[in-house]
């Protein structure tokens, strides 16, 4: 298409491209060539045609898998402490949770403990 539209402007003596289109096109050239390179390299992160690789080509890719993997792994870890964490107070909370309620069931038997107890008296005043 270029060519049949130069050959046009030629044969014709009417521009057709100014220089901002030639601009235009050369930087569109150029973000597919890169959007090509990025694919490609998106390939081979996934793991896609390394056989066409040299060993200086894997490093970089070895590199990244590297540290993506620590990354995972620090994650991991974070989310490993936050739930000995969690688990750490609800413990705790359990833990005060049955001494209040121990401390309630001991208030209400001794409250019981001090009806009975006043019950008994009476009846012995009572009694002839």
């Amino acid at each position: 298409l270029p060519k049949i539209l130069e050959k046009y402007q030629t044969d014709s003596g009417q521009k057709i491209w100014d220089e901002n289109h030639e601009r235009l096109s050369a930087e569109i050239d150029l973000i597919k060539k890169e959007n090509d390179n990025m694919q490609i390299e998106l390939r081979h992160l996934k793991g896609e045609d390394l056989n066409s690789l040299q060993p200086k080509d894997l490093i970089p890719i070895e590199d990244a898998l590297q540290n993506g993997y620590a990354k995972v792994r620090e994650k991991q870890m974070e989310v490993w402490r936050h739930h000995k964490k969690n688990e750490k107070r609800l413990e705790d909370e359990n833990k005060e949770l049955g001494y209040l309620l121990h401390q309630q069931h001991l208030a209400m038997t001794g409250k019981f403990g001090d009806l009975e107890l006043g019950y008994h008296q009476k009846e012995r005043e009572m009694a002839p």
